[in-house]
């Protein structure tokens, strides 16, 4: 590579501090002994990113990718770069673990970012950040600057990179500007807590709470975002059995009804109708069986006779209903409409069960 050189951004992550599962699992990858998480802090950095920064560079895409496959495994050291004048200053503070490229707007990359003032090149409208995790060890010695990244200090930070090259940028028309590209093949050698980086932006962004569904740390606007989208999702898991239910009420209705399942108010009436033609029918045989003496006249022979009608399918009820017509145009008893308890002469008693198949369920049922 042509290019050996240190990034210095302006990065920030504030995540919960405890590794989830996940990030433990990765963490022990790189690990002599397997680690708790009690035993270790995370963070979150946004490490790099494709807005033009204050040196007139910029990073290829294919390049923060290169730093995401090459940075894990790498130091996060605390007092400058180990490759910077002055030389090696021993092991690094932390170890980063994980990384990824994502692409977004650019506005929302300057959310992120907390700089409304970045600007792409020419050549692009779509922006890429690169993530990248990091974990410490919790000791005595480094409490002051765990519990200061806590509280937003001493959280900017420096890659050190190779590239391999630079190409000028042009606009629109083809002219060279002032800018460059960094573009790869290229490697993240470490990653280093400075005071200032020459990104403008890149800084700490708000991680995920360790096995928690709902993040305390979130930012206001994300976690109002989360709170809407929870409620949403309660509301349309509300409304899943009345979905159900419709499905079910059109398939009941069939297809020659089933759209009225769309018309609350006329499958209402239609219902109440029905309703109203049933009892119409019960009644007709309570005072057809009375006639002809199978039912008492008390209330509670009544009543029962009532229940029993009111446990026939609609189908049964219109069939013994038209059996009493039928032996009324016969000149049977039939349905009359007159007071069960007249003195007058007494009418025919037809043979209901006679009147129906052989095999009918209701010859079970009738007296």
């Amino acid at each position: 590579m042509s290019l050996d050189a240190r990034k210095r951004l302006g990065i920030s992550v504030k995540g919960a501090g405890v590794p989830t599962q996940d990030q433990l699992a990765a963490i022990n990858q790189f690990t002599l002994k397997d680690m708790t998480a009690d035993e270790l802090y995370v963070r979150t950095f946004v490490l790099a990113h494709s807005f033009i920064d204050r040196d007139n560079e910029v990073f290829d895409e294919s390049l923060l990718a290169d730093f995401a496959r090459t940075i894990p495994g790498k130091g996060i050291f605390v007092e400058g770069h180990p490759t910077s004048w002055g030389g090696d200053q021993g092991p690094p503070e932390g170890k980063w673990f994980g990384a990824k490229t994502q692409t977004m707007t650019p506005d929302e990359a300057r959310a992120i970012l907390r700089d409304p003032t970045l600007q792409l090149p020419p050549d692009r409208n779509m922006a890429t950040l690169l993530y990248a995790d990091v974990y410490f060890v919790k000791t005595s010695e480094n409490a002051a600057l765990l519990t200061k990244m806590d509280a937003g200090i001493g959280i900017d930070v420096s890659v050190g990179f190779g590239a391999n090259t630079r190409v000028p940028l042009t606009d629109a028309q083809g002219r060279e500007l002032q800018a460059m590209r960094l573009m790869g093949p290229g490697e993240a050698y470490e990653g280093s807590l400075v005071w200032l980086g020459a990104q403008p932006g890149a800084r700490a962004i708000k991680g995920k709470k360790s096995n928690s569904h709902e993040d305390r740390s979130m930012d206001p606007q994300n976690k109002d975002l989360q709170q809407q989208l929870d409620t949403a999702n309660t509301t349309i898991k509300g409304l899943e059995p009345h979905k159900n239910f419709r499905e079910a009420l059109k398939s009941a209705l069939g297809a020659d009804h089933a759209a009225l399942a769309d018309n609350p108010a006329q499958l209402a009436a239609l219902a109440v109708a029905g309703k109203s033609y049933r009892a119409t029918m019960i009644d007709d045989l309570i005072r057809f069986d009375r006639q002809k003496g199978a039912v008492g006249d008390k209330p509670e022979d009544v009543a029962a006779a009532k229940a029993a009608y009111e446990a026939f399918e609609l189908s049964s009820l219109k069939t013994l209903h038209g059996i009493a017509e039928k032996s009324a145009k016969g000149g049977g008893a039939g349905i009359t409409g007159t007071d069960p308890n007249n003195t007058g002469a007494q009418p025919a008693v037809v043979d209901s069960k006679a009147a129906l198949p052989k095999d009918s369920p209701l010859n079970n049922a009738l007296i």
